[in-house]
């Protein structure tokens, strides 16, 4: 159908057209539901079956470098709108400098490699295909082509199926040799068509010319580009990439940006200035003792090019630093992490290599990462002040591993760690998710409280005495960042009002500094740690840099050195099915910020709560199709969604003002406050519909209540308790009769939490399920089995026997480690079918980012 302005295409209207071409047209649109803009690539004709499936594997790529993605219609592609120009246009044909070439490369092979790494082959990668922005290059179109027209003579541009045998798929001039021939394509495929988009980049003209289409073919196939005045090294990495036979090539994007990065720093015999410019880089970098770090890791991409030579001392250099060995770094929400050594000498960071996930340390003047054996399941590394030992965080504990050797020993035990920063004179403050900030001897000990009230995250040592962290108070003073003296910690002051943490970072000149984002910009403003004053304007370092905006942390390391590390992608999670053996099973939706999250009664729909408790919000998750619908709107802190059993209405919380909400699931009418109940948090609706259980705070700590409720899911009664004690009960679940006759929650009277089962509605016959420790309780679909969550965050069942007034555990049994690292809150779901619904960390194949001589920037932005 034709479109124009004003238009609808399903949730899609229609802003203005971007282009057409003979597959169709591609429109600039706004996401109604999401109130996003996107690009919409309309074709002309249907789309097959085969190639709905196969776009929304290419929907599951996520990179920095790739343009996701959003959504298939039955003709149409939604995607992430790219405000950006090609990488070569009509508007500025010439070739682009070494330098820029270069860093462009760098990035087209990271998310040529992610994508290759998942079995998606672009087959049509070309200058146009690459849009240049302000935070780099984006792919577009991953394998995505769709059958027009046969190939005549006046074709430049050639495309079929996404997979089909023996069509030519690609742009002619970029094509290789055995896509003209209509073979099997592979990775290679898209390293061929690199080298034509790389031999573009350094001449300004194509590699393979011609007046028409046979003689481009013709090209192709038999004759060799002309030769580049450029390096020998790069001259032969070109003929690499553009080799006849698809074996003589390199076999890897990984082994071509290897390639690349050496021959960068190799001595170039053309004498242009861009040559004469990298001499004198590499020059510095030798004086700074990190070539073996730059090189190694690959990072020659991201050099900043300065057109005017400047002093050694002010220039500032970007490189990246690699995941090791077919491994990816591990920076989700709620687990992995780096951290750079406090001299700059040393990085440590959590990756997954050969399926293991565990702590690494690369030496800055090393070639090699090295694994330390014994820290698998570690998140959250930090340093000791004379870089000799690496404190960590693993599955309920807080470990030290020390460098010269030996086994990781246990200082402490915690529940889901948020961050840890060790004294000068043998201490460490550590948070958790549970307590307030604590302090304990780095040889093991008994931990004493530092500060008082929870929710106080990553905190960081400062010079003379003092100590920053990040708090998550939900009170009049607000998130922010505070500071206060180690000797009175109850004496605290305001630094900064943020939602993320910030960076303790030594500059230059007796000059320091605080790191924090603003938006999504890291930025610097001048600090002193002795008298707790900022100073001056904040200035701009980086941008993007991630975060989590669930536990608040930025993505960034610093040295008192010079040397910054960051990422720059949001850390996110997945919502992943696992089967009763552990096995994975697929994947609800696309990566986000999920914080809490339940399954409807009939399994078709997810209810999530995403992004900062404090602002959260919900949405609905279409489990079939994977799209997702905001649910509530306000970014008030919607948490903990709760199902009518007929899956009509869902009640959750609010952070502010505190209480319980009820809304109709599809949308109708506004939300309904049901109980005014100070940080009530809902748990359970019985299958009957006739109550709903949930807890709140109290004096003595946290009680469990029920709110009697009428069959169109609104109340008919005040709330009434169910179990109150001394000790704080929470996470009530009813058992699955259509008349519950028990109850699951987990409480602290034993001192640490235990999972527990009485009978209902009066409460008696109290039996303790869980041995050594449990949370986060849910009944089987039969009521007949019960899991919980282990202090060391493994999903465990345990089998009852239940009479009328009775109930039997078994001995628990482990079923498999959760993936989601640290708990934040309930961390899964049961459904129907047995299946468990659970928060895994989101793949990441990204490098990560490091400036080196980062102060400079904040010196230099002053002038």
């Amino acid at each position: 159908m034709a479109l124009s302005v004003g238009d609808r295409l399903g949730p899609y209207e229609i802003l203005s057209k971007l282009g057409e071409g003979g597959m169709g047209a591609v429109w600039k649109a706004r996401d109604t539901r999401l109130d996003r803009i996107v690009a919409i690539k309309v074709s002309k004709e249907e789309f097959s079956e085969r190639f709905e499936r196969e776009a929304r594997a290419v929907a599951a790529l996520n990179h920095p470098h790739i343009c996701h993605l959003y959504d298939v219609g039955p003709n149409y592609l939604v995607m992430e709108y790219v405000d950006g120009a090609p990488l070569i246009s009509a508007a500025k044909p010439g070739p682009l400098t070494l330098e820029k070439a270069l860093e462009y490369s760098g990035q087209i092979l990271d998310a040529l490699e992610a994508a290759h790494r998942k079995g998606i082959v672009h087959r049509d990668l070309k200058p146009a295909n690459i849009l240049v922005n302000k935070q780099g290059v984006k792919l577009l179109d991953f394998g995505l082509s769709k059958p027009i027209a046969p190939l005549r003579d006046s074709d430049s541009t050639v495309t079929a199926g996404l997979t089909a045998q023996g069509q030519i798929i690609g742009t002619l001039h970029y094509m290789s040799p055995e896509q003209l021939q209509g073979a099997e394509t592979d990775a290679r495929t898209d390293i061929f068509s690199f080298g034509c988009v790389l031999y573009q980049m350094l001449s300004g003209h194509q590699a393979f010319e011609g007046g028409n289409t046979a003689t481009v073919i013709a090209a192709v196939l038999e004759h060799e580009p002309p030769p580049l005045d450029v390096s020998p090294v790069l001259a032969r990495i070109l003929k690499t990439c553009l080799a006849k036979d698809a074996d003589q090539r390199f076999q890897s994007a990984l082994d071509l940006k290897r390639a690349l990065a050496w021959a960068l720093e190799q001595p170039s015999d053309v004498k242009t200035p861009e040559a004469a410019d990298h001499s004198n880089r590499r020059m510095m970098f030798a004086t700074m003792g990190t070539v073996g770090l730059l090189f190694a890791f690959g990072a020659g991409w991201a050099l900043s090019h300065f057109r005017q030579p400047a002093p050694a001392e002010e220039r500032v250099l970007r490189v990246e630093i690699n995941p090791p060995e077919n491994g990816r770094f591990t920076i989700g929400a709620a687990a992995g992490g780096f951290a750079l050594s406090p001299f700059g000498k040393t990085i440590a960071y959590v990756a997954s290599a050969n399926g293991t996930t565990g702590l690494w340390v690369r030496p800055l003047d090393g070639t090699s990462a090295r694994f330390l054996s014994g820290t698998e399941g570690a998140y959250a590394p930090f340093w000791s002040p004379d870089g000799k030992s690496i404190a960590f965080f693993a599955p309920g504990k807080l470990r030290r591993i020390d460098l010269d050797g030996g086994e990781p020993t246990t200082i402490c035990e915690v529940t889901a760690g948020r961050g840890g920063a060790w004294t000068e004179d043998g201490r460490i403050i550590y948070a958790s998710l549970t307590s307030p900030l604590r302090v304990v001897p780095d040889s093991g000990g008994t931990p004493k409280a530092l500060t008082m009230g929870a929710v106080h995250y990553w905190p960081q040592v400062l010079p003379g005495g003092h100590f920053l962290y990040h708090a998550q108070t939900g009170g009049s003073d607000g998130d922010g960042i505070y500071a206060a003296s180690l000797a009175k910690p109850a004496e605290r002051i305001k630094l900064l009002a943020t939602e993320t943490n910030a960076i303790f970072a030594p500059g230059e000149d007796g000059k320091d500094y605080l790191l924090w984002l603003q938006g999504t910009a890291l930025v610097a403003q001048e600090f002193d740690p002795l008298t707790l004053k900022l100073s001056g304007e904040p200035r701009p370092i980086a941008d993007p840099v991630g975060k989590s905006a669930i536990t608040g942390r930025i993505n960034v390391s610093a040295s008192s050195n010079g040397l910054l590390l960051y990422d720059a992608s949001d850390s996110v999670n997945q919502l992943s099915w696992i089967d009763s053996n552990g096995k994975p099973a697929g994947v609800v939706g696309g990566p986000t910020e999920y914080v809490t999250f339940r399954i409807s009664p009939d399994g078709r729909t997810i209810a999530a709560a995403t992004g900062n408790p404090p602002r959260a919000d919900l949405w609905l998750i279409d489990v079939l199709r994977g799209v997702s619908s905001r649910f509530t709107y306000t970014k008030n802190g919607k948490l903990d969604p709760v199902w009518s059993p007929n899956g009509r209405t869902l009640v959750y919380r609010t952070a502010a003002p505190p209480g319980l909400y009820r809304k109709d699931a599809g949308g109708a009418g506004g939300e309904e406050r049901i109980a005014t109940q100070g940080f009530a948090t809902p748990t359970d609706w019985s299958r009957d519909g006739k109550l709903l259980l949930f807890h709140q705070g109290s004096p003595r700590g946290t009680d469990l209540w029920t709110i009697p409720m009428n069959a169109d899911g609104k109340p008919g009664g005040d709330a009434k308790p169910y179990l109150q004690s001394q000790f704080a009960e929470s996470e009530g679940q009813f058992s699955p009769e259509a008349s519950p006759r028990w109850v699951a929650y987990q409480s602290n009277e034993t001192g640490r939490l235990e999972v527990y089962v009485q009978s209902f509605p009066m409460p008696g016959g109290k039996v303790q399920v869980s041995t050594e420790g449990g949370r986060f309780p849910k009944w089987g679909p039969g009521g007949r089995e019960l899991y919980y969550v282990s202090p060391d965050d493994k999903l465990m069942a345990v089998s009852l026997k239940l009479t009328s007034s009775t109930v039997e555990p078994s001995a628990p049994r482990e079923l498999f480690p959760l993936p989601t690292g640290t708990i934040n809150f309930i961390p899964y779901d049961v459904a129907s079918d047995g299946r468990f619904l659970v928060q895994a960390p989101a793949e990441k194949q990204s490098t990560l980012s490091m400036v080196i001589n980062w102060p400079m920037m904040a010196k230099q932005s002053q002038r």
